[in-house]
């Protein structure tokens, strides 16, 4: 079998239907690919409409779990997956008509580690279309680490990339526990440790953003779980960056400073946003001293071209010097009083 979709699904019943539609849509035969689906703990229609496709589809598969969270799902599908390749989509997104078995092609003639690919964010569930062929011409080849150095933009999400199921096996790899960021350091310890990869600048997923989503809760629960993995995060992908800085440092200044780069950009909006929500001064402390913990602060690869404003400049000289935002943040609890 030549590719293993994973999908973990959480009361999806509003887009599964159009995610796996869009699977099913491919220049691939179903013999070639399998859809693994696994549930945790949905209490709406999700998995009755999944169920009707297995009756229809014998390459889709669909298991059940109670409610284990998204990182331990995601590593019982890379259990399950049988495939050459595994691509891991979330149950709200879809892919293109006619692409897999494209990619699946490329991946193979150059026996690469990983492909990846662009996406596209939309509300609509419709925009299938490929608009450009997808050609064996068009691949971008090179290592992870000089991928790296050329994408300052470099996405951390899954779902932008398919990768060899041997060598996630080999490099004993598996998504950590952080609910919201997982997929952060899985991405970049594939890139850092893939020696072949290729990139087809193409928009071949399709990001839904979804009103309801966790991501975009204000929920001060949520939003505070949310922070938390996200500080949990920054720690992870500073400690990665901290080990990798032996090894590349003389050589790969600019891969360097592109993951210094996306690290700070989440360490200064993630302080901003402590600021900006019901957090007290010991709240914002105890980060602030978490990330001195593997020199992730004070910040210093934020101002560049993409944030230079003297708006942003006034805003990094406050966060650096904490001691200048506490007098503000417990005059500001006095009126609002903090949850955490």
């Amino acid at each position: 079998m030549k590719l293993s979709i994973l999908i973990p699904m959480y009361n999806a019943e509003e887009f599964i239907g159009n995610c796996i539609e869009s699977l099913l849509r491919q220049n691939i035969p179903e013999h070639d690919y399998e859809i693994i689906i696994m549930d945790d703990g949905s209490s709406d229609s999700s998995i009755a409409i999944v169920n009707d496709f297995t009756l229809k589809h014998q390459n889709i598969k669909l298991y059940a779990e109670s409610n284990v969270g998204a990182y331990s799902t995601r590593n019982k599908l890379l259990k399950l997956a049988k495939g050459d390749y595994i691509y891991n989509l979330d149950a709200d997104d879809y892919l293109v008509d006619n692409c897999l078995g494209s990619l699946i092609k490329i991946a193979e003639d150059h026996s690469l580690d990983l492909i990846g690919f662009e996406t596209k964010e939309t509300t609509q569930l419709n925009q299938s279309e490929l608009h450009n062929p997808i050609k064996n011409s068009d691949v971008e080849l090179s290592s992870g680490s000089s991928f790296i150095s050329n994408h300052r933009y470099l996405r951390h999400e899954i779902w932008w990339y398919f990768i060899r199921r041997e060598f996630i096996e080999h490099h004993n790899m598996t998504f950590n526990q952080n609910e919201y960021n997982a997929d952060v350091v899985f991405t970049l310890e594939a890139l850092l440790k893939s020696d072949k990869i290729g990139y087809l600048p193409l928009s071949i997923h399709r990001y839904v953003q979804t009103p309801n989503s966790l991501m975009r809760s204000q929920q001060f629960e949520i939003l505070a779980e949310r922070m938390m993995y996200l500080q949990m995060m920054i720690l992870d992908k500073s400690k990665l960056i901290n080990s990798i800085n032996i090894e590349f440092a003389s050589t790969e200044d600019k891969l360097i400073d592109n993951l210094t780069y996306r690290r700070d950009v989440f360490t200064f909006f993630n302080i901003l946003n402590i600021y900006r929500n019901p957090f007290s001064v010991s709240y914002l402390k105890k980060h602030i001293a978490s990330y001195k913990s593997v020199q992730a602060f004070p910040i210093k690869n934020f101002i560049g071209k993409e944030y230079h404003s003297v708006a942003y400049k006034s805003l990094l000289f406050f966060v650096n010097r904490p001691f200048l935002i506490y007098p503000f943040l417990r005059l500001k609890n006095v009126f609002v009083k903090p949850k955490l």
